[in-house]
């Protein structure tokens, strides 16, 4: 190739390397910028980053604080149970069992769970040799649920106070015509009910049902 026919060539070669190298650096720019405004979005308090639910908890709080709740389920939360429920533990998926997990890195998870499963058993005073426990109910229907399944078969007899009575959902609750919770399904659920001349539980009639 002659000298002329190199200049030309890098004269081609700079001006496809010039539109690249512009590009480059634009979408290097744009990757700062995207990645600043990540770690924005992380950092960001709620009452910035979603304003309209930032409120509504606020408001929440507040109803929370003038009302008078009789429900005892429903209970304050201290400033401690928040801070753990809303740490960076709820990032992880934990499914499974200490030391049994489906997926890795749940070792911080074990720990957590294995210190809850202590203080279960020390709170029963409950040997650990002796008694295992299940800590992973996350409230009191599944818990439910888990004790049926470790002492009843499917379509057994399971009893228990009817709703109107003070009784739970849980308990395998139904109407004539509709099975109202999933437990009616799996057992053969019959709901008693309380002496309304009394208000105590009759437990003569009670084992004339069973």
């Amino acid at each position: 190739m002659s000298l002329a026919g190199v200049r030309g060539t890098s004269r081609v070669l700079r001006n496809i390397a010039r539109p690249a190298a512009v590009f480059a650096t634009c979408t290097r720019a744009a990757s700062s910028i995207a990645l600043e405004d990540q770690q924005q979005a992380l950092s960001a308090h709620l009452s910035k980053a979603d304003p309209a639910v930032f409120d509504i908890i606020e408001k929440e709080k507040d109803r929370q604080k003038h009302f008078i709740n009789l429900i005892p389920s429903e209970n304050f939360t201290s400033q401690a149970v928040l801070d753990a429920l809303g740490s960076v533990m709820q990032n992880k998926y934990s499914e499974g069992y200490p030391g049994a997990r489906y997926y890795g890195g749940n070792e911080f998870i074990d720990q957590a769970e294995r210190l809850c499963q202590q203080r279960a058993l020390e709170s029963f005073g409950l040997d650990p040799k002796l008694w295992g426990v299940n800590v992973q109910a996350l409230s009191g229907a599944p818990a439910n649920l888990y004790v049926y399944s470790a002492l009843l078969n499917t379509h057994d007899r399971l009893m228990g106070l009817d709703l109107p009575h003070g009784g739970h959902l849980s308990h395998g609750y139904q109407t004539p015509t509709k099975k109202i919770s999933a437990i009616s399904k799996y057992f053969e659920t019959l709901p008693y009910r309380l002496d309304e001349t009394t208000g105590y539980i009759d437990y003569n009639k009670l084992e004339e049902m069973a």
